[in-house]
Parts: C-alpha cells; sequence; structure tokens
C-alpha cells in the first residue's frame, strides 16, 4: 500500500508541468504555447483577446490568463505567432483561414509559383500549392521564363480568386500558401496542362492535386511544355552542365545561396505540423518515466 502512495505522489509531482505545457486546448485568449520554442500561437482568438491592440498588450493578458509559466517567463512580443488574424478587433478585415475562399488582386507577379496579392487590404507573398515550376529569378532553369510568363499573363487578365487547403496557411519563409483560380480556372491545373510543372510537393492532402497530375500526365504523354523529346533532352543537358558548375565550385557559399527557395515546401508542412502538434504523447511519457525513476530511487533510499 505505501509503495502505491509513492507512486501516486511521483506521478503528481512530475505531470502537472507536463498537462500545463501540452496545446491541446486553448486558452481563455483562444491560443497556446508550442512546447518546441515556448512561441504563443494565436489560434481562435477570443473576444478577450481582441482587445489587445498590439502584441504588447497581449502579452500582458497572455501573463494573466495563461497558465504555462515555463514558457511565460521567456515570452515577449516577438514570441507571438498571430496565425494570421490580426489584434484591435479588426480580424474579420484581414485574417485568413483554412478552407476558404478569397477574391485578390494582383500586386506583383514573382514566377512561375509565386506572386503577391491584396487580400482583405493586406499584401501576401503567396507560393502556389502543391506545384514546383522550374527557377526563373535566382536561378534561371529550363523553361523557367515560360512558366513565369504564363503565369503573369493569366494572372494580369483575369479574375483572381484564392483558396486556402492543407494543414497550414504559410510556409516557414512567412509565404501564404494557395490554390489560384483565374476566371474560375485553376491556375496550376492549366500550368500543368502547358508541361510548366516541374515537379509537386505532396506531404498532406490538398483538395485538387488528383486534377493537377492528371493535367501533367496528359501533357507527358503528348510532348508538351518541358516534356516535349527535345526538351527533356536540352533539359537534361542543362541540369548535367549545372551539376558539373557546382561539383568545380569550391568558393565558400554565404547562407543566402544555400537556403532552398522553394525546393522541399515537405519540410517547411512537415514542421509546421509537427510543431503545431505540441508533441502530445512524449510529455506524458516523459511523465510516467519521472515517476518510476523517483519511485525507484524512493525503493532504494529505503533499504
Amino acid at each position: 500500500m505505501k509503495q502505491i502512495a509513492i507512486l501516486l505522489l511521483c506521478l503528481m509531482i512530475v505531470w502537472p508541468d507536463s498537462v500545463s505545457a501540452h496545446p491541446g486546448s486553448l486558452d481563455e485568449l483562444g491560443g497556446h504555447f508550442r512546447n518546441s520554442d515556448c512561441t504563443y500561437v494565436l489560434h481562435e482568438p477570443t473576444a478577450l483577446a481582441k482587445q489587445a491592440k498590439t502584441k504588447a498588450e497581449l502579452v500582458k493578458l497572455i501573463q494573466t490568463y495563461n497558465s504555462n509559466e515555463r514558457c511565460k517567463r521567456k515570452l515577449t512580443p516577438e514570441r507571438i505567432d498571430l496565425d494570421g488574424h490580426a489584434l484591435g478587433g479588426k480580424d474579420n478585415a484581414v485574417s485568413l483561414r483554412l478552407g476558404r475562399t478569397y477574391a485578390a488582386t494582383l500586386t506583383q507577379c514573382i514566377d512561375g509559383d509565386t506572386a503577391k496579392f491584396r487580400v482583405n487590404g493586406r499584401v501576401y507573398t503567396t507560393r502556389f500549392l502543391f506545384i514546383d515550376t522550374p527557377e526563373s529569378t535566382i536561378e534561371i532553369e529550363p523553361y523557367g521564363k515560360e512558366a513565369s510568363r504564363f503565369t503573369c499573363s493569366r494572372l494580369q487578365k483575369g479574375k483572381v480568386v484564392l483558396e486556402t487547403d492543407g494543414n497550414t496557411l504559410f510556409d516557414r519563409y512567412h509565404r501564404l500558401l494557395a490554390w489560384v483560380w483565374v476566371n474560375g480556372r485553376l491556375l496550376q491545373e492549366d500550368l500543368a496542362k502547358a508541361g510548366l510543372v516541374e515537379d509537386f510537393y505532396d506531404y498532406g492532402r490538398y483538395k485538387y492535386e488528383s486534377r493537377v497530375r492528371k493535367a501533367l500526365e496528359e501533357a507527358k504523354r503528348n510532348g508538351i511544355g518541358m516534356y516535349g523529346e527535345r526538351s527533356v533532352a536540352k533539359h537534361e543537358q542543362a541540369r548535367s552542365k549545372t551539376k558539373q558548375e557546382g561539383a568545380t565550385n569550391t568558393a565558400p557559399q554565404t547562407e543566402s545561396e544555400t537556403e532552398p527557395i522553394d525546393r522541399a515546401p515537405s519540410r517547411e508542412l512537415e514542421t509546421a505540423a509537427f510543431e503545431r502538434s505540441g508533441l502530445p504523447l512524449l510529455y506524458p511519457l516523459l511523465g510516467a518515466a519521472a515517476a518510476v525513476a523517483v519511485y525507484w530511487l524512493v525503493r532504494q533510499l529505503r533499504r
């Protein structure tokens, strides 16, 4: 009986910390601390949270209404992620939600799969969901310019609607992720049909990915765009030349040169999903392990 009592006492000692850091439930403000770095994420701002007009004011509210003492000690305005929301009760004017559509106005076309749009009075650099077109900015790849001209021409002439999808609104470069509709047509699908999509980033389930895949398969069968015989040979030759130049270049690269710009968005989405999950199983397991360790130590001391 004494042994069971000791074990229960140990669990009571170690369990509260793990539970208080768990993001499964939101606080009275509609947010929680992310365990990996103690960033406060405002998921669903309540009327209480909307009273704050600045992040500094929100910090004070978090200090009052959140119970995570460990993370509150580290909290600064820079450690607050508004998750696309706005402060000062103007949330409906500028914030975005997953699974919604928004009328958008083009402000700048960047390349084949990236552009800047104004949505509800705010400009968002937007990375087109699911597709990856050849580079045409920092690095010039075969058909990069063609993809850029195709996208810019469509966006400049049509009515644009953005549709959010997937498990996160933004990637790690703070770009909005969205399907792009132009005059009722899915731009990602049209780019694929034109043979101007190089690859996909498929980490999660996206609403229209099957349509885009079928469009690219059709382009490959018909030898359209970069998938024509001459184009494929030219593309492979260019890739080979790039690899050879990279192998002979021994000069040290800067961080900006080595950082992936549009490659491996998979890691961005996986990281975002992983961080938002808050490691739900890890903390209870650590708590149980600590309880067992304390219990064993008490047994040893009693001998």
